[in-house]
């Protein structure tokens, strides 16, 4: 309920709400014109933040390059020879400040900051939603997988948490449809032609998600649908279910540098479902 969800803020806000971040008390702007969230819940996580956190959140006001939403001319769009998704974007720009929320959040586990990480990650969400970088509603919402090496250490997966956030605000049902086909080696210390290497073939479709899916209907060759479909999900979220003639997955992420990560997840998403359009919402844009 929209009215509830803009009551609960109000009174956070009106109550002095110490800021997720910086923990101070502090009263931020409640224009809904100052926020790129139009949804109310991330607008309301959004506004638990103090003025100066809300201040110095750098969101992408403009996408200068139609495919990855960067906000300049991007060389890695015009140089890759093989694309696998159909658009990104990006809700800010990874500078100074975003790295350092997202290291309180990814490496030091301050779980409280997950509501409003996840309200910035909307702002891609809405930007794809309301532009024709998207031509229709999301079917599935998935994320980028953690090796299991890395999730043991870290002990979630931000990119999942996030997306299930986004299913649970904007009825996108959420499906772990990715896995790890193996580790690999921290990208933020590569170049862009090391991270390439790196990521190539790094992920494979979750076969008994894949099937799941083709069970419910939808055809892996030409996207048909082949019987009629019950409507359920399959997932544990509480949106409803029913597989169109083609699959619209957006895949959840963190950080987009060159875009390979995205692009081989695309790719195996596509060998599972090759009539699917794969769409990234990206936390950030470095």
């Amino acid at each position: 309920m929209k009215w509830l969800d803009r009551l609960h803020g109000l009174l956070a806000v009106s109550a002095g709400e110490a800021c997720p971040v910086c923990g101070k008390d502090g009263r931020p702007s409640l224009a809904a014109a100052a926020l790129p969230v139009r949804h109310a819940a991330p607008a309301r996580e959004l506004r638990r933040l103090c003025g100066d956190c809300l201040a110095r959140i750098p969101w992408i006001a403009n996408a200068i390059c139609p495919v990855c939403g960067r906000p300049d001319r991007c060389g890695d769009c015009l140089r890759r020879r093989e694309r696998h998704f159909e658009r990104c974007r990006g809700a800010v720009r990874y500078d100074e400040t975003m790295k350092e929320w997202l290291a309180l959040y990814k490496y030091r586990g301050l779980e409280k900051l997950e509501p409003v990480m996840a309200a910035i990650l909307a702002g891609a969400v809405e930007r794809l939603l309301s532009s024709a970088a998207a031509p229709a509603p999301f079917d599935l919402i998935t994320s980028v997988p953690l090796a299991e090496q890395r999730l043991e250490e870290r002990g979630f997966n931000q990119a999942e948490r996030m997306a299930m956030r986004i299913s649970e605000w904007y009825r996108i049902p959420y499906v772990p449809l990715l896995r790890r086909v193996r580790h690999s080696d921290k990208q933020s210390f590569k170049g862009r032609k090391d991270r390439l290497e790196n990521m190539r073939g790094n992920f494979a479709p979750m076969a008994e998600a894949i099937d799941g899916l083709l069970g419910y209907g939808v055809s892996r060759g030409n996207g048909k649908l082949r019987h009629s479909v019950p409507s359920v999900t399959p997932s544990p979220t509480s949106a409803l279910f029913s597989p169109p003639t083609v699959l619209r997955i957006l895949i959840a992420d963190d950080i987009y540098t060159t875009g390979s990560t995205m692009n081989e997840c695309a790719l195996a998403l596509r060998m599972g479902l090759p009539s699917c359009e794969v769409y990234g919402a990206l936390w950030a844009r470095s």
